[in-house]
């Protein structure tokens, strides 16, 4: 079973990606083009796993979330993988300015490395995949459109992380959600209200005392 961790986008983020492809379409470069109906923000790919192994890797989230805040993402202008030299991978960028994003995806990291997961030596770096670049016929001119584009700075709330099994076929790959884990500040408020509890008895015994 073919896996990954991701965070959804929302179809307000779809559309403008799509609006972005429709423009870019235009130039007739040698590119294959995202399906938006499955786009999303990939946090962990974890590849062919046996699906035994999903009760770990969903202990794993569930841990990676526990300490998380909630975030939010913006939709932030374009760039290639892995240089303008040489481009294979046009994106759009994601935003995120408090490092939650950051912190989320390493506690994730860390927590599915400790079942057996390398973790990955590369930096993040948040994106959503335009399309694929076949060749360098035209790259130059769908590589500048891109910049120029006016892409809206749409933001959204993240609020969990999901699990997805994905099928790959002639016809593309489709998605399925196998889990998600919710991001909620439960966990935080209660440390706060026991530490509360605790300083309140370090008082009453103190008068008590003293």
């Amino acid at each position: 079973m073919r896996t990954f961790i991701a965070i959804d986008i929302p179809e307000a983020i779809k559309k403008a990606i799509a609006d972005l492809q429709s423009e870019l379409k235009r130039i007739g470069a040698d590119a294959g083009w995202t399906n938006l109906k499955g786009i999303h923000l990939t946090l962990k790919f974890l590849g062919e796993i046996d699906e035994a192994l999903l009760p770990e890797i969903a202990n794993c989230c569930r841990a990676a979330v526990a300490d998380a805040e909630l975030f939010t993402l913006t939709l932030d202008g374009t760039g290639v993988f892995p240089n303008f030299r040489n481009p294979r991978v046009l994106w759009a960028g994601l935003k995120e300015e408090t490092g939650r994003l950051q912190a989320l995806q390493r506690r994730i990291e860390d927590e599915l490395a400790v079942i057996g997961f390398k973790p990955e030596d590369k930096p993040f770096n948040p994106h959503l995949t335009v399309c694929r670049l076949k060749s360098l016929k035209k790259s130059r001119e769908l590589i500048a459109r891109a910049e120029m584009y006016d892409l809206p700075a749409i933001s959204f709330e993240v609020r969990d992380i999901r699990v997805f099994k994905s099928e790959l076929s002639p016809a593309g790959a489709k998605y399925t959600e196998l889990m998600k884990e919710e991001i909620t500040e439960q966990a935080k408020s209660y440390k706060n209200a026991a530490g509360l509890s605790l300083r309140l008895l370090s008082y009453f015994f103190f008068f008590r005392t003293g």
